[in-house]
């Protein structure tokens, strides 16, 4: 097996690393795979984007919301629903 075959990853493998970037660090290797798959994959590419957006939306979302009520609160509000 020649070295650009050890070095391609699956788009598996590629959607995987991308996941995984957003909690820890990459080794330099993985890092230097994902970047040759993207370039070549516009599969990944476009997976790449749409991560980024959902996770872009998410983290606002999440910091705007207000705090979460307390369960008594919660069940009287749902109680004077009924």
């Amino acid at each position: 097996m020649n070295l650009m075959n050890k070095m391609m990853l699956s788009c598996v493998k590629a959607t995987e690393l991308m996941e995984l970037k957003e909690v820890v660090r990459l080794r330099i290797i993985e890092k230097i795979q994902l970047r040759m798959h993207v370039a070549v994959c516009s599969g990944c590419r476009n997976y790449r984007k749409q991560t980024k957006l959902i996770n872009d939306l998410l983290s606002e979302n999440f910091n705007t919301m207000p705090a979460t009520p307390g369960t008594d609160e919660l069940e009287a509000a749902i109680i004077k629903k009924l």
